[in-house]
């Protein structure tokens, strides 16, 4: 079966109602990332920001196509997003939730979210260009990327060992609301 075929069956979409984000900045450097064990037989992975930078703007313009609006970067999102890419690079597999790991709720909950709708979409494959293809051609994950209802979204990229691990979060983000904004 070829790889892309492969990678594209294997993709898992899944959507929640949940948490809240703030802006991100796009101007980093990749960075190696550490594996929870510690392992001298974990996979090396280094986080490839420009391909993040790829997936959004290829995202952004199929939304504009579908006339959605546009998703803003959020740095929670991300920070999640990458939290469970490193757990796909470490396991070299594909899955929205690993035992031990938390779903996609209670992950955005963690880092702060305040949402009502998320949405999240897992890939690998040979590059940003493909991984995105693919799930344009998987229609729960054409669903979350085109959902018009999603204003907010946390990529994250690694590669390792040949393959880009693709983790995509998206979400609605609610209001900020303080007591000075009640009736």
């Amino acid at each position: 079966m070829p790889r892309a075929v492969f990678a594209a069956l294997a993709m898992l979409a899944f959507n929640l109602g949940l948490g809240f984000a703030q802006e991100a900045s796009a101007d980093r450097q990749p960075s190696p990332i550490a594996t929870s064990t510690g392992s001298s037989l974990a996979p090396a992975a280094t986080e490839d920001f420009a391909a993040e930078g790829t997936l959004l703007e290829l995202a952004n313009q199929r939304r504009r196509e579908a006339g959605a609006p546009p998703l803003r970067m959020d740095a929670s999102l991300s920070n999640a997003a990458r939290a469970h890419a490193r757990l796909m690079v470490e396991r070299q597999q594909l899955s929205h939730q690993f035992d031990g790991e938390a779903s996609l709720m209670p992950r955005l909950l963690e880092v702060g979210l305040n949402v009502d709708r998320a949405g999240e979409n897992v890939a690998f494959n040979a590059s940003a260009e493909k991984a995105f293809e693919a799930l344009m051609q998987s229609p729960p994950h054409r669903r979350n990327l085109l959902d018009p209802t999603y204003n907010s979204a946390g990529f994250a990229a690694f590669w390792s060992n040949g393959r880009l691990y693709v983790v995509q979060d998206f979400a609605h983000r609610l209001p900020a609301i303080s007591p000075a904004s009640l009736p």
